[in-house]
């Protein structure tokens, strides 16, 4: 708290893609401090408005710094490898200058509503970027009616692109014009960036550099709708299509429990630290979603270079898809017998 009270909360959600998650207090057991509601409104976030960013920039216990809103439509930002990486979502981008430390601040309007979240940026650059409200506002409202926060993920990164790259990878004018029609103030549309190998999307017959056009028969060009699709269809199949070299493909994808994929566990032994591998690292090196990644190596592996993590495919011969094999894999193991593991 900003008068520095302390008070205990339970944590209710983290997204297992998007950075931010719900945590729980019970205002009673604030004393001192008057409690504001600070409204989402998400709809509001425009090119060219003033913002305030509330935060604890560069270590401060309360910083408001000032910024506008130039993009609201910008790819996700990348911050670099074997780091976080968020996907298949917009971010909004702004000019102002913060050093760090207010990740998760909230990105307040002229009329004191919330419209977006710190997420990153560049300070060298005076460039930020803000993450957007509108699954934020969607989980909440899931849990304030005690209904599950359901994700869905078809292991597969799209991009936003111009129309003028999807002209290039085969957009026929005529589906251009279609799609202009229909989504007026759109400026581009989305392409397949990277599909896991062994995932659905790859499985059904996906292609990177195809270009989205619908879903389920309806023309999908954003990250919301792509979103909203796939959570709503966890456990059954979408007709895809898409546009491949001017010609229209369809296929169907079968849609995961993307909280099934994410990691929630992890195991230590020997200094080691090892979990499911994640998400965002199998995008990141472009592997199937399978297999544990061990963060620290510890007294166990002296001899492997773990600053980048290590990714464990085997032990023993014995193939470890998840966090569950590899605890099964280590049991029957005797003490002090070398070990193989491959990686």
């Amino acid at each position: 708290m900003h008068d520095h009270e302390v008070v205990e909360v339970q944590a209710l959600y983290r997204d297992p893609i998007h950075d931010f998650g719900f945590l729980k207090f019970d205002p009673s057991h604030i004393k001192y401090m008057k409690l504001v509601e600070i409204p989402l409104a998400p709809e509001q976030a425009r090119v060219g408005i003033d913002v305030r960013i509330i935060g604890n920039d560069a270590g401060e216990k309360l910083s408001i710094l000032a910024g506008s809103i130039s993009r609201i439509d910008r790819n996700v930002p990348e911050y670099g490898h074997m780091t976080y990486n968020d996907l298949n979502t917009f971010y909004l981008q702004s000019a102002a200058a913060l050093s760090g430390g207010s990740s998760g601040s909230p990105v307040i309007d002229i009329e004191g509503r919330a419209v977006a979240l710190q997420a990153g940026g560049r300070s060298h650059e005076a460039t930020n970027f803000f993450f957007p409200l509108d699954r934020v506002q969607r989980a909440l409202k899931l849990i304030q009616d005690g209904k599950p926060v359901l994700r869905g993920s078809i292991q597969t990164r799209f991009k936003y692109v111009p129309f003028e790259v999807a002209q290039k990878l085969g957009l026929p004018e005529e589906t251009e014009a279609m799609v202009r029609q229909v989504r007026p103030h759109g400026i581009g549309m989305l392409m397949v960036a990277t599909l896991l190998p062994g995932g659905p999307g790859s499985l059904a017959g996906l292609e990177e550099s195809d270009v989205l056009l619908r879903i389920n028969g309806d023309i999908v060009t954003h990250f919301v709708s792509l979103e909203d699709i796939l959570d709503s269809h966890i456990g059954r199949t979408i007709d895809v299509t898409v546009v491949r070299g001017g010609e229209t493909v369809e296929v169907s994808v079968a849609v995961q429990d993307m909280c099934k994929l994410t990691p929630s566990r992890l195991v230590t032994f020997g200094g080691c630290v090892v979990h499911d591998l994640s998400y965002q690292l199998a995008y990141t090196c472009a592997l199937p979603l399978r297999g544990v990644f061990m963060t620290t190596s510890g007294d166990c592996l002296p001899d492997m270079d773990d600053s980048q993590g290590i990714i464990i495919d085997r032990i023993n011969e014995h193939a470890v898809s998840n966090i569950d094999e590899f605890v099964e894999v280590l049991r029957k193991i005797p003490d002090h017998e070398p070990t193989t593991i491959v990686s």
